[in-house]
């Protein structure tokens, strides 16, 4: 496979495995990516998301949602800033990450018919089913929703159903031959240490958060203040960096870890989604659980959970599209916004594009 000099997609250099499949011969880069299992990356990084959206919900009160954060804006024209805020934290994850990371190796995305047409299935399928990973896949199966049930199981498999159909792994650079399972990497104990002190670091961040509302609550009777409002945009953009954070430590920034699992046919399988969407929800679980017992969050005068529990045609149709266009090119919302962030290419702007104009495409067509 051949990947131009406008490679799509960032890879940390921390991971060396992948450097020694990478070579530069003028004027293409040619890449052949071994998957590797690594379990504890993912459930690492499955914790750190689950860390974020528990943190947002506690403090906002909002369903961590990336898609629905920016269909909000997009087709509904609402600029409340705490979309901004947490967009922006995501955004700024990636920047940080390129910043403490310069020497990122490009993985191959494919080419850009193909981009385009996942870009506008993604952004129509997550317009009709209002959500996708994050909020549907995370959140919605942490509190147990039964409509967000019916709409990841909806979304696996049409993901999958594209991801072989379609041959992502090739399209991707990934060689199906080799047996991620067979390659298991464990971190060394410092890099364990570090990932151990992220989660650390933002459980403590956002309680401290809390523990600023509750004071000034305490000193103006519970009444709410433009303070609250100023620390729940604090946590909103708090969110966005640490799930940012949380998707590059998984490993869910790399469309090809994403097809190696939606390719389960393949030697090359690779069960780490698995295990993020695992750390996650062990995290997010409680965190719900703990909603369901609060009058409202610390920052703001109520929690805004869905209460949607319809199965319906429009949903079900939503998860089909979405998930075929993520496995045909392995991307989400929230990994491209992140790795767009980090190092900007034609490839990843013309799918966040199309992304948006399938969503507001679905907008005016479909009611």
């Amino acid at each position: 496979l051949e990947c131009h000099d406008n490679a799509n997609y960032v890879f940390p250099a921390r991971f060396p495995t992948l450097r020694r499949h990478f070579s530069r011969h003028p004027p293409h880069l040619t890449m052949s990516i071994d998957l590797q299992f690594q379990p504890v990356h993912a459930l690492t990084g499955g914790a750190i998301l689950g860390v974020a959206t528990v943190g947002k919900l506690l403090l906002s009160g909002r369903v961590l949602g990336i898609s629905g954060s920016f269909k909000g804006t997009l087709t509904e024209g609402d600029l409340s800033p705490w979309r901004f805020a947490f967009l922006g934290g995501l955004v700024a994850s990636g920047m940080l990450d390129a910043a403490w990371d310069p020497a990122q190796v490009a993985e191959p995305l494919p080419g850009m018919a193909r981009i385009i047409t996942a870009g506008l299935l993604v952004g129509a399928g997550t317009g009709m089913g209002n959500g996708c990973t994050s909020g549907h896949g995370i959140c919605g199966n942490s509190r147990f929703s039964v409509r967000s049930m019916a709409y990841t199981v909806t979304f696996m498999a049409a993901g999958a159903a594209a991801a072989t159909l379609f041959d992502t792994n090739a399209a991707l650079g990934v060689n199906s031959a080799h047996s991620a399972l067979n390659d298991l990497v464990i971190p060394a104990a410092d890099v364990m240490t570090k990932y151990a002190g992220i989660v650390a670091a933002s459980a403590a961040a956002f309680l401290g958060i809390g523990a600023a509302s509750k004071a000034l609550a305490k000193k103006n009777d519970d009444e709410s203040t433009a303070a609250h409002k100023t620390l729940s945009l604090v946590a909103e953009a708090l969110a966005g960096l640490v799930f940012g954070v949380g998707l590059t430590v998984s490993g869910m920034r790399r469309a090809a870890k994403v097809s190696g699992f939606l390719s389960a046919t393949a030697t090359s399988f690779d069960p780490s989604l698995m295990l993020v969407m695992g750390g996650a929800m062990a995290v997010a679980i409680p965190g719900f659980a703990v909603a369901k017992n609060k009058p409202k969050p610390a920052c703001e005068r109520k929690f805004s959970i869905p209460n949607n529990k319809t199965i319906d045609k429009k949903l079900m149709t939503g998860g089909l599209l979405f998930g075929a266009g993520w496995g045909l090119a392995g991307l989400c919302p929230g990994p491209a916004i992140v790795s767009a962030a980090a190092r900007p290419s034609a490839a990843l702007l013309a799918w966040l594009g199309a992304v948006a104009v399938g969503m507001w495409g679905q907008h005016k067509i479909v009611k």
